[in-house]
């Protein structure tokens, strides 16, 4: 083996001459970054801190055969027990820059918290529903992340990604954004962040708006979780035809469907990947049987 490579478990071979290059974090625990606090380790996660070190990080990584899967603050995903991918995590892709007209530039690891702070404090409105929403903008993008009624697709203009070595903008109608869809779910681009079209407001209008979407979240269940799992079938609320199963409050080991909210599976503190798999699977069998409706998860499965 030439010496500039270290094996890296399930892996394989990783090129040291860049394992430096980049800030890395291994092994990387999917119960301290994940927001449903289960699953099990990747060997290694890269930190690039702009869009550059980004593409030249997937380009080496390529090069190498190193498979590997772009993370953000791991809200609405379900990790496996083990994760046989190297990951870049874009969460310190942060850059904010306000462009002409309303527009602004962020890059696709700003927090929505990050986003509203910066949009705020330019007099700039539109983007209120993401209060309290705790993702990135890039994982907003990639799902068209939206809260009632209001999706990411309407406030984006262009999305900056690295598609087979380049970097492209693609207009929004390019994204094929759909209800919690989007083209990036069916390619291989690596989304780098986004134009994005606000308004301008008064500050005092945008902090009203903010709390009122707080407000409208409030009531949502606490504790360890990944938000909603199922989306809602042609208009109908998947949480209450999980209810009128019968299945609020159903176990299995240490994951439990919330009281509160039934499409919240929750992570009593003790659930593994696999008790909360066992739960969604019970759920889709469960709905099917009693009403003839086939949920389909708003979450992704990281594996």
């Amino acid at each position: 083996m030439p010496e500039k490579y270290v094996i890296i478990g399930v892996i394989g071979l990783l090129n040291l001459e860049y394992y430096g290059l980049f800030e890395t974090e291994s092994p990387f625990d999917f119960k301290k970054h994940s927001s449903i606090g289960s699953g099990g380790s990747a060997e290694v996660a890269f930190y690039p801190k702009n869009t550059e070190e980004c593409c030249r990080l997937a380009d080496l990584l390529r090069e190498d055969g190193v498979a590997y899967t772009l993370v953000g603050n791991l809200t609405n995903c379900l990790p496996a027990e083990r994760v046989k991918r190297s990951l870049i995590c874009t969460k310190k892709m942060t850059e904010l820059r306000l462009l002409r007209d309303g527009r602004v530039f962020a890059e696709a690891g700003v927090s929505s918290g990050k986003l509203l702070s910066f949009a705020r404090n330019e007099n700039l409105g539109g983007a209120e529903f993401l209060a309290g929403v705790p993702c990135t903008l890039g994982g907003a993008l990639y799902m068209n992340a939206g809260v009632r009624g209001k999706y990411i697709a309407e406030i984006t203009e262009r999305v900056l990604v690295y598609r087979k070595g380049k970097k492209i903008e693609l207009s929004v109608a390019e994204c094929a954004y759909a209800y919690k869809r989007s083209l990036f779910m069916q390619t291989e681009d690596i989304i780098l962040g986004a134009t994005l079209r606000l308004e301008k407001s008064e500050r005092a209008t945008i902090l009203q708006k903010e709390k009122e979407y707080l407000q409208k979240r409030a009531h949502l269940p606490k504790g360890k979780s990944m938000g909603c799992v199922f989306k809602n079938p042609n208009g109908i609320s998947a949480g209450e035809l999980i209810e009128n199963a019968g299945l609020k409050g159903k176990k299995i080991g240490g994951a439990y469907i919330s009281e509160e909210h039934a499409n919240f599976i929750i992570n009593g503190g003790t659930a593994t990947s696999q008790n909360i798999r066992d739960l969604i699977i019970l759920i889709k069998e469960t709905v099917l049987q009693k009403s003839g409706v086939l949920l389909e998860e708003e979450i992704c499965y990281l594996g």
